[in-house]
């Protein structure tokens, strides 16, 4: 559908639209991304394809209204009381304050945000909005004048990780963020955005955060992968590779100012979801209902787990494809769940345990190629009985930054960093042993030794699911460098760097324009095999990674260069660090 078709459907709207109007939409795919309510009966559902807005009537449970109000919209947030939202937009990095206009919405105010803004939250007393921008490593604090009705930023902190999901206290006074990919957990202080504590949480691919009812405990859904079993038919069955769940942890001990703020968790709890014979791959969005029950969204399964507890038994409802964000009503007795690649809200009767409803956002089209390749890629029934997807270790199409024991290498005990995706598909061979010179085929072996894909009980991988896959790894683009993200000024010590990375040889193994080179080379690392020579990762996207060599042992670029010596033993001056860091920091 086009954005013209879209803007003459709000025009009709907004004039009282009928259940023929609403029945008039184009065939588009929309892919709904978040949820927020306007009033107790209307919903508004953010689209990441069409930028639009897609306006619900909750009670008749049908589509009154869509506008296209950004590129690429990522996240959404209602201002309690108010006929006001804020959205963020990935793609042309802004926040949009809108005004909801009964089967419509209107754009009052847009701002610039840093790069790639992928969640916003509002204070419960409206005066403030905090944006996560992923690939700028950064959080905002956005002003929020609704008399006026306009947005002012005020100040932004630097984060060591990229983030995505984001929680709030009652009070607007403490606020945690999470890994968009691993395993990392920042804890500020609000409005001032003091970075408090930065922690791991034994988990990644964290899909939903929860308070617990008592106030006390947060919750992160998440999955925990283990080096250190290897990817074998009964270790899978018996969810030893890939472990689904929720994570428990005081909020206290988040915010414990007495602790080193880096040190892991002392207590944690765990609460599993999926059991052998029926795993429940990326656990996602989660609510409390006023009676204590959770509800959560398996994005991987398509399905929805209702438990009466945290500790009860897990009531399994198959819904759609991947659920990724939801919203209870005013009565807490229907769960509203965004079915991103069914194009579709699922409404879940909670006492029920039933689906009670599906509504669609409009008309789609025949999915291509790249359309099954990334439904491929998210769907966790790929897998052995549904344990993980591709997207449990390549999340976001990046890296968890785990390591992972497959068969790739054709060995096992001998587990490697998982690599990212981005702009992958240009820089083969693939495997740390560079033993892949086909993506197809690549991607072939990960299905039948990596996913134990070819008895999965929806039938064997076909050459139309690999080429489907390989057609949507092709479309994952690099990340922008973190300088350019950050938007830093220019460094001459930049281009002193790129002079010193061609005269200490770095060009010899990552070599231009891919930064890699098809050979294998010993750089002094091994791994528990014995095996020395490694393929060289290109360093396309390298300043937005946060593992590095094969087994992950460094943890910065100034590790990599400095504390192992890569690539010849070091004896870099402190000058000379800082110069190829620098330059390599715009990669």
């Amino acid at each position: 559908m086009t954005r013209f078709g879209l803007l003459l459907f709000t025009f009709f709207c907004g004039f009282g639209a009928d259940e023929s109007v609403a029945n008039s939409l184009q065939e588009t795919f929309r892919r709904p991304v978040a949820l927020a309510w306007a009033s107790d009966d209307l919903l508004v559902v953010a689209n990441r394809d069409t930028g639009s807005i897609s306006v619900l009537d909750a009670n008749k449970r049908r589509v009154i209204g869509e506008v296209v109000v950004g590129k690429r919209l990522s996240s959404l947030s209602s201002l309690l009381g108010t006929p006001f939202l804020v959205a963020a937009d990935e793609e042309a990095n802004e926040l949009l304050l809108l005004e909801s206009k009964g089967a419509t919405v209107a754009v009052r105010d847009r701002i610039s945000v840093p790069h790639s803004p992928v969640n916003v939250l509002v204070s419960k007393d409206n005066s403030f909005a905090v944006v996560a921008s992923l690939w700028a490593r950064q959080v905002s604090l956005i002003r929020v004048d609704v008399d006026r009705g306009k947005l002012f930023p005020e100040r932004v902190t630097n984060l060591p990780f990229p983030p995505r999901g984001q929680w709030m206290d009652a009070v607007g006074r403490k606020l945690v963020l999470t890994d968009a990919f691993s395993d990392q957990l920042a804890a500020l202080r609000l409005p001032e955005l003091d970075l408090v504590s930065v922690r791991s949480l034994p988990g990644h691919n964290i899909g939903g955060i929860a308070l617990a009812p008592d106030g006390k405990e947060l919750l992160f859904s998440h999955q925990s992968l283990n080096p250190f079993v290897p990817t074998t038919r009964p270790r899978v069955f018996w969810g030893s590779v890939m472990q689904n769940g929720i994570a428990g942890l005081a909020v206290k001990d988040i915010f414990d100012s007495t602790r080193s703020p880096n040190l892991p968790f002392a207590r944690r709890k765990h609460y599993p979801v999926g059991q052998n014979g029926k795993g429940a791959g990326e656990p996602g969005p989660m609510a409390f209902t006023s009676r204590g029950e959770l509800i959560l969204g398996i994005r991987g399964t398509g399905e929805i787990a209702v438990a009466k507890t945290l500790n009860a038994e897990w009531v399994r409802i198959a819904v759609g494809r991947r659920p990724v964000a939801v919203v209870l009503d005013a009565s807490h007795r229907f769960a509203y769940f965004a079915d991103i690649f069914g194009d579709a809200i699922r409404v879940v009767e909670i006492s029920k345990h039933a689906l009670a409803a599906s509504i669609s956002l409009g008309p789609t089209p025949k999915p291509g190629l790249l359309q099954v390749g990334e439904i491929l890629f998210h769907n966790s029934q790929l897998s052995l009985d549904g344990w993980y997807s591709c997207n449990s270790c390549h999340t976001g199409g990046h890296t968890s930054g785990m390591r992972n024991d497959n068969f790739d290498d054709h060995s096992f005990g001998t587990p490697k960093r998982i690599p990212s995706l981005l702009g992958t598909a240009e820089t083969g061979p693939w495997t740390w042993n560079g033993l892949q010179g086909s993506l197809t085929l690549q991607v072939r072996q990960s299905l039948a030794t990596t996913l134990l894909n070819p008895e999965r009980k929806h039938g064997l991988a076909t050459r139309d699911d690999e080429e489907a896959l390989v057609s949507y790894l092709f479309t994952l683009p690099l990340p922008p460098p973190l300088s350019a993200a950050r938007r830093e000024e220019y460094s001459p010590e930049i281009t002193k760097g790129k002079l010193l990375f061609d005269k200490l040889g770095c060009n010899e193994c990552h070599r231009f324009p891919l930064l890699t080179s098809p050979d294998e080379y010993d750089v002094g690392l091994h791994d528990e095999a014995g095996f020395k020579k490694f393929n060289p990762p290109s360093l396309h996207g390298v300043s937005q990674r946060d593992h590095f060599f094969h087994d992950g042992s460094a943890s910065t670029l100034k590790e990599v260069l400095n504390v192992s010596g890569h690539p010849d033993g070091g004896n870099l001056t402190q000058r000379q660090l800082n110069q190829l860091i620098a330059y390599l920091r715009t990669l």
